[in-house]
C-alpha cells in the first residue's frame, strides 16, 4: 500500500469505489432478474394462489397482485400501452370478451389451443367450458371452474303435497303440479307459496334456461342469435311461469337473505343455484336452512334432457408479449390445475373445477349435514359433464346490459319477448357492424 505512487488515500479510495461498484452491479443484476407478475381480481384466488406459490420453485420471482375491479381497466390500459402487462391473468367470463375483439390474430393474448390439445386438457377438462374463453375457434384462456346448478329444496314441503322430486323431473312437471305448489296470497305477506324462485327484473335465470336449452345470445362463429325462435320460445315460456291462476314461480326479493328466509318459511318451495352460491348459502342461512333443504338437478327441457346449466367463471389468459411464454404455461397450469388445490377449493368454496379428472377424488362423496347429508358433491360432479357451452363475444357485456334493460318490461307485460328480443339482437348487429366498418377503414388508412 505504501508503494502504491500516489499514496494510501487514494488507494482506498479507489478500493472502496471497485467494492462499491461491485455491489452495485450484483444489486443491479439481482434487480433486472426476470419476476413474473400474476394478476387476479378476488381475494379468494389471491389468497388460494399465494397458497399455493409457496411451494413453486420460483416463488420469490412471482409477483401476484390482487387488483379487484380495478383490474380489468388497468388490464385494457396495459394491453393498449403495451406496458406493465401481467405475465399471467385470471379474467372473469363477463369481461373476458371485451378483450377478444376482432379477427384472431389481434387478439392480445397468446393462442393456447396447441398446447391445450397436445398436453390432452381437451379431455381432461370439460370440453363444453373452452367455448366461453375461445375466438375463430382458437382458445385462449383456460377455464377454472364449471358452476353447474341445481334447484335447492324444501324435501318437508313437497312430502307434505304428496310430491316427489322424481315427480319433477321436467319443466312441465312443475307447471301440472303448480296447482298444489302455489298457495294464493300477496308475496311479502304470510299466507303466499310459489313453487321456484326466478328474476323478473334481470335476465341471468332467463339466459340459464336458454343455455340449458342449447341456446345463446351469440353462436360459435360471433353471430347474434339472441332473436333466434327458440330464444323467443324460450323468454315466452320463462314469462309463462308467473301467469296463470297457479303460477309455478315467483319473483326474487330484493336480497338473497330475503330469499333464504322465505325458502325457510316454505314460501319459496325451490331456489335455483349454481355450485358457489352452495357454499355462500351455508354460511349466510346456517340458523335458517340448515338441515331443512337438499338439492336437486334442474328439471329437464325434455324427458331424458339436460339437468343443469352455469352461472359465472373466472379463466387464465397469458398477454402477449410475455417474455418467456413456456414458462408462464407451466405456471398457468402449476395455479389451475393442481388437484390438492381444486379439492380445497371445492371444500371451502362448493367449486367445481373444470378439470374433471379429479371427480374421483372422496371429497366429492363426503356427506354435508347442511343438506340433510346429501352427497351434495357427487351431484355436482354428475351434472358437471351436462354443463352446456356458453360462447364468448366481446359484445356479451352490452348484451347483459341491453338485455336487462328491457327484461322488466317484458316481465311486466309492457312488452313483447319476440319484440323486446328483436330490439336487442338489432342494436347488438348495429353496434357490431359499426366496430368492423371502422376497423375495415383502420386497416385501409
Amino acid at each position: 500500500m505504501e508503494d502504491f505512487p500516489p499514496g494510501r488515500v487514494p488507494l482506498l479510495l479507489i478500493v472502496f469505489a471497485i467494492v462499491s461498484g461491485g455491489v452495485v452491479a450484483v444489486r443491479s443484476a439481482i434487480h433486472r432478474e426476470p419476476k413474473l407478475t400474476v394478476w387476479t381480481f378476488t381475494h379468494i384466488s389471491a389468497e388460494e394462489f399465494k397458497g399455493r406459490l409457496k411451494d413453486h420453485p420460483d416463488r420469490g420471482e412471482i409477483k401476484l397482485e390482487n387488483l379487484g375491479n380495478a383490474m380489468f381497466d388497468r388490464l385494457s390500459l396495459a394491453i393498449m400501452t403495451q406496458k406493465e402487462l401481467p405475465d399471467l391473468v385470471e379474467i372473469e367470463q363477463t369481461f373476458a370478451g371485451q378483450f377478444l375483439r376482432g379477427p384472431v390474430e389481434s387478439a392480445p393474448f397468446v393462442d393456447l389451443t396447441d398446447r391445450i390439445h397436445g398436453e390432452g386438457w381437451d379431455k381432461k377438462c370439460v370440453y363444453a367450458r373452452f367455448a366461453r374463453y375461445s375466438l375463430g375457434g382458437r382458445i385462449f384462456g383456460i377455464p377454472h371452474d364449471l358452476h353447474p346448478m341445481v334447484l335447492v329444496y324444501r324435501p318437508d314441503v313437497l312430502e307434505s303435497l304428496g310430491l316427489s322430486p322424481e315427480q319433477l323431473a321436467t319443466w312441465d312437471d312443475w307447471i301440472r303440479a303448480a296447482d298444489r305448489l302455489h298457495r294464493p296470497g300477496a308475496m311479502g305477506t304470510e299466507d303466499w307459496r310459489r313453487g321456484i324462485v326466478l328474476s323478473t327484473i334481470e335476465a341471468f335465470d332467463y339466459l340459464s334456461l336458454l343455455w340449458q336449452r342449447g341456446g345463446d345470445i351469440f353462436d360459435a362463429d360471433g353471430h347474434v342469435i339472441i332473436d333466434s325462435p327458440l330464444a323467443i320460445d324460450t323468454l315466452v315460456f320463462y314469462r309463462s311461469l308467473f301467469e296463470g291462476e297457479h303460477p309455478v314461480a315467483g319473483a326474487r326479493l330484493s336480497s338473497w337473505s330475503e330469499d333464504y328466509a322465505a325458502l325457510a318459511r316454505g314460501q319459496f318451495v325451490a331456489y335455483p343455484a349454481p355450485d358457489w352460491m352452495l357454499a355462500g348459502m351455508q354460511m349466510e342461512a346456517q340458523t335458517l336452512l340448515a338441515g331443512t333443504v337438499r338439492c336437486m338437478p334442474l328439471p329437464a327441457w325434455q324427458p331424458g334432457g339436460r339437468r343443469t346449466s352455469t352461472s359465472g367463471g373466472t379463466a387464465m389468459f397469458i398477454p402477449k408479449g410475455c417474455a418467456d411464454v413456456d414458462r408462464v404455461w407451466e405456471l398457468a397450469k402449476f395455479l389451475y390445475f393442481d388437484r390438492d388445490s381444486l379439492i380445497r377449493r371445492f371444500r371451502r368454496q362448493t367449486i367445481v373445477p373444470a378439470l374433471h379428472t379429479v371427480y374421483d377424488d372422496p371429497a366429492f362423496d363426503e356427506e354435508v349435514a347442511f343438506f340433510q347429508g346429501q352427497k351434495v358433491g357427487r351431484l355436482l360432479t354428475e351434472l358437471a359433464m351436462e354443463v352446456p357451452p356458453v360462447q364468448g363475444s366481446p359484445y356479451i357485456s352490452e348484451a347483459y346490459t341491453r338485455l336487462n334493460a328491457v327484461f322488466a318490461d317484458v316481465m311486466a307485460g309492457r312488452v313483447a319477448p319476440e319484440t323486446a328480443l328483436k330490439d336487442v339482437a338489432r342494436r347488438l348487429r348495429e353496434t357490431i357492424a359499426r366496430d368492423q366498418s371502422a376497423m375495415e377503414r383502420a386497416g385501409g388508412g
